[in-house]
């Protein structure tokens, strides 16, 4: 492996996209390239982190998971996520909202669809809050590693952190712009001995690495001011409640930094949304008309109610529009059907669902359009059965279909051209099938 592909390796980030109330926020966990001197590739690295990180939903599949596990193996610092979301509280909140909406980040390619990712805008960018955090390497310069140390154990932090290079180069707009963080009031969180507790444990080898606040949380909400109200146009605002670094943690050459945010996020109630988008639909004058329009149903009568039919008799149905400017659309379906009972018990109606309509029963047009004070005739008749046996005592007809008397329920259902409403009239039309008149097939007699 070649000294790149390492780098490539040990550098980079990871980032985790969560929904609440609609709004969105982002975590990234993300490893900056080391060395005092290498300040460029650090803003280099956060630049492309920025631009070229995507989202998309991640797979609920073992095999989709693949490559996600093993990036976050790869990445040096990736327990930070679990130490700062562990002592922070943040896994159950993570947890339940991410439930909700959860997204794994992507590298965007160079040339994706032909679109240049330096003019894309970042996903980034679209967020309602953004937090990094992990070990960004950013050191102290100007400082020697003794002096470092004497303040350190003086604990003068105001004068050290005008030694930092991560806030010299936020002050000139280099890197994480628009983004703050809280006032570090901890030691410098690099370099220790491992397994070594308290501030004498920072490096005394033969490098003496200069103590520094390497491991950082850099944020932004959507304030444009430091004194900006929480509302639907400034909808999420953080404040800190802690910020801090975990000094008795001795399994790494860093102490791990944690924050805890509390979080005001606005957003409207859907439920007086609607009703208050409903009372200025109904307000206006215009948009009322149009309403009503969709709502209107010409009126129309249907006679007859009901129909006998015998064998091959065919009835009319008359369907007349009396309105005298708008068409009406009619459809006609069966709701269901019934065995007539002779005993006078009421039918027991069997829907027909998407069947349609009985082998027995034509019905034509079924659907249509009535201009304006015209009437449209709908028969309504079957075709010819050929009976040659019964069944349980059953007459049958040559589909093998049962012949007892029958009755349908058809609807026809009537609408405006521009309508979503319906109005609906039933017709009854019962199928009395009559033996004396049904033809038997019978093979004629073979002459001797």
């Amino acid at each position: 492996m070649n000294t790149d592909k390492a780098k490539l390796i040990k550098q980079g980030g990871v980032g985790l996209r969560i929904r609440v109330y609609d709004r969105i926020m982002c975590f990234v966990n993300c490893h900056l390239a080391a060395h005092l001197e290498a300040v460029n590739r650090r803003n280099a690295d956060f630049d492309h982190i920025y631009r070229n990180m995507v989202f998309s939903r991640s797979s609920n599949t073992a095999a989709g998971m693949v490559p996600y596990l093993f990036l976050c193996c790869l990445l040096a610092f990736s327990s930070y996520l679990f130490w700062l979301l562990y002592s922070s509280g943040l896994p159950l909140v993570l947890s339940v909202t991410a439930g909700v909406s959860t997204a794994v980040h992507m590298l965007r390619g160079t040339n994706a669809m032909g679109i240049n990712s330096d003019e894309a805008k970042p996903e980034l960018s679209e967020a309602d809050m953004v937090v990094f955090f992990g070990d960004f390497n950013y050191r102290l310069f100007g400082i020697s590693y003794d002096e470092a140390r004497d303040f350190v154990s003086q604990r003068c932090f105001d004068w050290l952190r005008e030694k930092d290079q991560l806030r010299a180069e936020m002050k000139a707009g280099k890197v994480f712009p628009g983004m703050r963080e809280a006032l570090i009031k901890f030691p410098p969180t690099y370099k220790f001995e491992r397994h070594k507790a308290g501030l004498a444990g920072y490096d005394s080898g033969e490098k003496k690495r200069i103590p520094a606040w390497c491991d950082r949380i850099i944020y932004r909400d959507t304030r444009s001011t430091s004194v900006s109200e929480c509302n639907l146009d400034c909808p999420v605002v953080s404040s800190i409640i802690q910020y801090e670094a975990c000094m008795d943690v001795t399994d790494s050459d860093h102490k791990p930094v944690r924050c805890k945010f509390n979080l005001k996020i606005a957003h409207v109630d859907r439920s007086i949304r609607r009703k208050e988008f409903g009372e200025i639909l109904t307000s206006n004058e215009k948009v009322r008309t149009m309403l009503e329009e969709f709502r209107f149903v010409p009126e129309t009568t249907v006679i007859p109610n009901s129909i006998v039919l015998q064998n091959k008799d065919t009835s009319f149905l008359r369907i007349t529009n009396r309105s005298t400017r708008d068409k009406a659309v009619f459809k006609i379906s069966c709701e269901g059907q019934s065995i007539v009972k002779n005993d006078g018990e009421a039918p027991d109606f069997s829907p027909r669902g998407a069947f349609g309509f009985p082998r027995w029963l034509e019905v034509t047009p079924a659907a249509g359009i009535i201009k304006p004070e015209q009437v449209v005739e709908v028969s309504v008749g079957h075709e010819e059965f050929h009976t040659s046996e019964e069944i349980d005592g059953a007459p049958q007809n040559w589909w093998s279909e049962d012949t007892r008397d029958k009755e349908v329920i058809l609807v026809v259902q009537i609408q405006g051209s521009f309508s979503a409403q319906t109005f609906s009239h039933k017709i009854s039309v019962r199928h009395s099938f009559s033996t004396k008149s049904a033809r038997t097939d019978s093979k004629p007699d073979s002459v001797g």
